[in-house]
């Protein structure tokens, strides 16, 4: 997450009505905000966070059933070695190794799916993010907003994230579980009739 957070930072400007507040003498409005306060503290990205936890949970413990499986073919070859004969063994190490192939093939696997879930939720938080950056700037009149990461230094008193969680609060609503699984299906369309001759 911090790498996206540093890459979208740099993206991250709003340039606001600069010339008009150069042009009528008034004092520009600049602030800071934290991508990574807004990722962990809005509904949003809470919800994001508990979804990625629960898909990591359910990978994780598919992959740690085929190593379970895996051991203990090991453990039953160790303990009736003694008392195989050499076609038994053979047929036995060849079980592992299948087991060995299942359990590379879903490690990868779900790297692969992390990967692809985390950009997508990213991606969408990251669009949510710019349109609240764009509103609330319009809204009080900000010349330029800044990621805190690309600073060098920034007073206290411009950081307007709490403002800013707020605002994405406002905008944003996070669809609760229950409400995603419980929303209606379209019925599926009824096959049509056979033309008559």
């Amino acid at each position: 997450m911090s790498r996206w957070i540093m890459h979208f930072g740099l993206a991250a400007l709003l340039v606001l009505g600069a010339d008009n507040a150069l042009a009528q003498g008034e004092p520009i409005k600049i602030g800071v905000f934290d991508p990574e306060a807004l990722w962990k503290q809005t509904e949003v990205g809470k919800k994001y966070n508990q979804d990625l936890g629960e898909i990591r949970d359910r990978l994780q413990a598919d992959i740690d059933k085929k190593q379970e499986e895996m051991e203990a073919l090991k453990a039953k070859l160790r303990q009736q070695q003694q008392s195989l004969n050499d076609e038994k063994i053979q047929q036995m190490q060849k079980d592992i190794l299948g087991k060995k192939t299942e359990y590379d093939r879903l490690n990868e696997d779900a790297t692969k799916e992390m990967k692809f879930k985390l950009g997508d939720v990213q991606g969408r938080f990251q669009d949510m993010l710019l349109g609240t950056l764009n509103a609330f700037g319009k809204e009080k009149g900000y010349a330029l907003i800044l990621n805190k990461g690309v600073t060098d230094y920034s007073a206290t008193a411009i950081d307007v994230t709490p403002d800013l969680i707020a605002k994405f609060n406002e905008m944003h609503k996070a669809l609760p579980a229950s409400a995603a699984k419980s929303a209606p299906k379209k019925a599926p369309d009824k096959p049509k009739e056979p033309a008559k001759n």
